[in-house]
């Protein structure tokens, strides 16, 4: 006797992706972010809220130097080595990618924080590379903390982390003193600017291999503060996860 099942019921186990699309598309499907088009799913049991034109428009990061990710040919860490490892810049900081940035940074647009960690979460998972002990979202100072009500580096690794599975640490380094913006200072300024802006808390021991996430790189001069501390704190190797890779500014008159 036939198996009538066989005709009629798809016996494949149906993937844990597809089913939790399904029902999320009927209560919060994707929004582009940007455009208020449709998002798309891609491989993201919730989707990602940017659309392909969207995600097109943003201006991934060309060729670049490993360590400091300033665009080839460097030649900076070769005659002056930083203390971090490795840099992963996703984008350049252009539009529309500074929109996000600022309007997450300025404006509490919380939507752009997911979109961000989403995006540089898939280039992490694509490289297919070991991953650090621990992510670590660059700290505020406790004083820009009350006046922002949230630290935009530390929304962006939330994601980060969740989608890769990974720890977040953020206790581990702290901003022991206020320091003015950065932006706007020239690259001597800025490393004057930093120091002793970090420490590692008292009896915090980090793990050997960590990750440090800053929304924007420039001249570098914050990443290398607060790898400078973890080192000197016992690291052994620190990779820096940025958002976006700005126009160094010149040291001599802080233009791009």
């Amino acid at each position: 006797m036939f198996d009538l099942r066989s005709l009629s019921v798809n016996l494949r186990r149906p993937r844990w992706l597809t089913i939790a699309q399904n029902l999320t598309s009927l209560l919060a499907p994707p929004v582009c972010a940007l455009c208020g088009g449709p998002g798309q799913w891609q491989q993201e049991s919730w989707g990602i809220d940017l659309c392909a034109h969207c995600e097109a428009a943003c201006p991934r990061a060309t060729a670049a130097c490993p360590r400091c990710a300033e665009p080839l040919p460097c030649g900076r860490c070769e005659i002056s080595p930083p203390p971090f490892d490795a840099t992963l810049a996703l984008f350049r900081y252009e539009d529309p990618v500074d929109q996000m940035i600022t309007g997450l940074k300025f404006q509490g647009e919380l939507g752009f924080g997911r979109v961000l960690g989403t995006l540089l979460a898939q280039a992490l998972r694509a490289r297919r590379s070991p991953l650090p002990q621990a992510l670590v979202p660059m700290p505020l100072h406790l004083a820009r903390l009350r006046e922002r009500g949230f630290n935009q580096c530390e929304v962006i690794a939330a994601q980060v982390a969740r989608r890769l599975g990974m720890p977040m640490d953020t206790r581990l380094l702290y901003r022991s003193r206020s320091t003015q913006a950065q932006s706007g200072l020239t690259a001597t300024a800025r490393i004057h600017n930093l120091h002793n802006a970090f420490a590692v808390r008292e009896g915090r021991v980090p793990p050997a291999h960590v990750a440090l996430l800053d929304d924007v790189m420039t001249t570098g001069s914050t990443a290398a503060a607060a790898a400078t501390v973890l080192k000197a704190a016992g690291c052994q190797q620190v990779q820096i996860w940025a958002c976006a890779r700005a126009h160094r500014l010149d040291a001599a008159d802080g233009r791009a």
